[in-house]
């Protein structure tokens, strides 16, 4: 008896120590709960699992589409894309090794039906189908060869793409852009149906496929296509330091004369309201690749470069109304000239010089009387002309622009609108304006700068307020740019073309023609083009402008108004969530489009940089 009541008394305390240990367990557990775990730092507050998409929270939508069908032939980066034209966006591959002897009897039997078919079809007479399938004997024959060889394998792999928004019609506008994408890659994608809530779980970075219905056979090249290619950040290996990658601050180098294998060509287009920072990175593009040897012209409406110019060695051109700016429009430089054999000489070209005056001229009248000049006024203008320069024994030959070693003399506009009086008074009459007591006297006397050897020029244009005047100094200097900087020493010598506040050239379209000769015809002569714009939508209303922006490699969109950054991520289509990025964009931030691949950027000039890059008007 004493021993079974000392084994009851035992087994009490035993309960009551589990009954303890069990009330100790269930506070330990109650704690738990209440405690944060990781999953509730990502969790939306509640799912709603629709007919084809997810409610993820209050302001939340997704949609999970799977890869039904690839096309035969796969590239590199062929989801690439996919990531550009809807932002937002999870793309999940499962890849699975499919066992060798499977895959030896599937090929087997495979290449056995073909055979079958194509003996069949011969017996019949029936051709319509042989090279179809000789060419799949073909391949399965090979398929199945570098299997046995070990040289290939086949995988199994389930391809997966989840569209986010913030609405209902933003997802729908998304998932268009990625059906239309993927249909003209041949691919077919089907929207997981009742099933996305399986379809959100196998996105997720867990390598769980819930999904086991839409495997498909990929060789191992088929299979390496399909990993993803897009990187972060979008950049040259070499080149100037532009900026960092606002996410990951990863370094982004741009290298616009790198070559066509890398980039198509030099031009940049750059876009933004005020105060975005478009002047700073006009400034410090020039300046660091002014650094690595590239020679440098602005335009520069606001007169903003005159200080980094006249700091890095440079010319300043300041160019007013009635006051000569020190350069002559009938000055004549030797320039390079290549016959078909690749053989080059220096020569003379007195024709393009009278060509480039007659349609200075003749734009300058336009703009003011509405029509240009008339024959007889073209044959007198192009006779006085030739005049002049045989007057002072210029020809064609490169010797004869010389004297004992000096440069001649060349006409003006004085000299040829004397010599002009003498046969057309009206046309005399038309070119008093441009001289030099005139109100448009800008360029009429002997030179006095030396813009070809500098390595930095500004031409600046705040000091002009008529449009007239501001047209003539605009075309003036675009031509200068064109005939004398753009073309000089081809591609050996890097050149760049800096265009502020270009929507004003779209107001003159015979100022506006340069820019399109520039972005059409600068690649080939080594220089590159950077138009840089407040006003994206004037700009990009005209067919030079539209032409322009297609002819840059390089795009960089900065902060823009509400109007305009619909504008411009239709434009340049942009995924939807670029808007919003645009419009609350600090200054310096942007998106970067380099040869069709996009990333957001910071252009950030290092503190050294800033006296030179700062906008400050001189």
């Amino acid at each position: 008896m004493r021993g079974r009541c000392r084994q009851i008394k035992l087994l009490k305390k035993l309960k009551l120590r589990g009954r303890q240990g069990e009330q100790e367990s269930n506070e330990n557990n109650a704690l738990d709960k209440n405690s944060l775990t990781v999953q509730d730092m990502f969790c939306p507050d509640g799912l709603a699992n629709l007919f084809d998409r997810l409610r993820l929270g209050a302001d939340r939508w997704g949609r999970v589409y799977v890869v039904h069908a690839l096309p035969q032939m796969l590239q590199i980066g062929w989801l690439d894309e996919v990531f550009y034209r809807a932002g937002d966006v999870d793309v999940s591959v499962h890849l699975a090794p499919a066992p060798d002897r499977e895959v030896m009897n599937s090929l087997i039997k495979k290449e056995t039906q073909v055979r079958t078919q194509y003996t069949l079809d011969t017996k019949n007479n029936d051709i319509s189908r042989l090279p179809e399938l000789e060419a799949a004997i073909s391949s399965y024959r090979a398929l199945r060869e570098a299997v046995q060889l070990n040289a290939d394998r086949l995988y199994y792999a389930a391809i997966f793409i989840a569209v986010y928004a913030g609405t209902a019609e933003e997802l729908r506008r998304r998932c268009d852009g990625i059906e239309d994408v993927l249909a003209r890659k041949n691919v077919l994608v089907r929207s997981l149906v009742l099933r996305q809530l399986e379809g959100l779980k196998t996105v997720l970075p867990v390598a769980n496929n819930k999904i086991q219905d839409f495997w498909k056979n990929l060789t191992t090249g088929a299979a390496a296509c399909c990993l993803p290619a897009s990187t972060a950040a979008v950049g040259h290996p070499s080149g100037i330091l532009l900026g960092f990658n606002t996410s990951t601050r990863a370094p982004i180098f741009l290298d616009r004369f790198a070559g066509e294998h890398i980039v198509s060509n030099q031009h940049m287009f750059i876009t933004g309201e005020s105060g975005s920072g478009k002047s700073v990175t006009e400034r410090l593009i020039a300046l660091r690749e002014s650094a690595m040897g590239t020679k440098i012209v602005f335009v520069d409406p606001e007169g903003e470069n005159v200080r980094i110019a006249t700091a890095m060695g440079g010319q300043a051109l300041h160019i007013a109304p009635g006051v000569f700016s020190g350069m002559n429009i009938l000055d004549i430089e030797p320039g390079i000239e290549e016959d078909d054999f690749g053989n080059r000489k220096e020569v003379v070209r007195i024709q393009d010089k009278v060509g480039e005056v007659q349609a200075l001229l003749a734009a300058v009248v336009r703009y003011h009387t509405g029509q240009g000049l008339g024959a007889r006024e073209v044959a007198v203008l192009e006779e006085c002309m030739r005049e002049e320069y045989t007057a002072r024994g210029i020809t064609t030959q490169t010797e004869s622009l010389y004297q004992n070693g000096v440069k001649k003399m060349m006409p003006t506009l004085s000299t040829l609108q004397a010599r002009i009086a003498e046969k057309n008074d009206i046309l005399a009459d038309v070119l008093k304006p441009l001289l030099k007591e005139g109100s448009l006297g800008m360029f009429d006397g002997q030179t006095t700068v030396k813009l070809a050897d500098a390595p930095m020029v500004t031409f600046s244009l705040k000091n002009i307020s008529t449009d007239l005047a501001k047209f003539y100094a605009m075309y003036v200097a675009l031509g200068w740019i064109w005939q004398k900087f753009a073309q000089k020493g081809g591609r050996s010598v890097r050149k760049s073309v800096f265009i502020g506040e270009a929507w004003m050239f779209m107001r003159f379209p015979d100022a506006a023609g340069y820019l399109e000769v520039l972005a059409r015809r600068g690649r080939k002569h080594g220089c590159g083009l950077v138009p840089s714009t407040q006003r994206f939508e004037e700009f990009a209303a005209t067919q030079t402008g539209r032409s322009v922006i297609e002819s840059c490699a390089t795009v960089l969109t900065l902060k823009q108004e509400d109007h305009a950054a619909d504008a411009a991520v239709n434009y340049f289509k942009l995924a939807g969530g670029c808007r919003d990025f645009l419009v609350q964009a600090r200054p310096g931030m942007g998106i970067l489009r380099l040869s069709g691949a996009v990333t957001a950027i910071q252009v950030s000039p290092a503190p050294f940089e800033w006296p030179l890059v700062e906008t400050k008007v001189v």
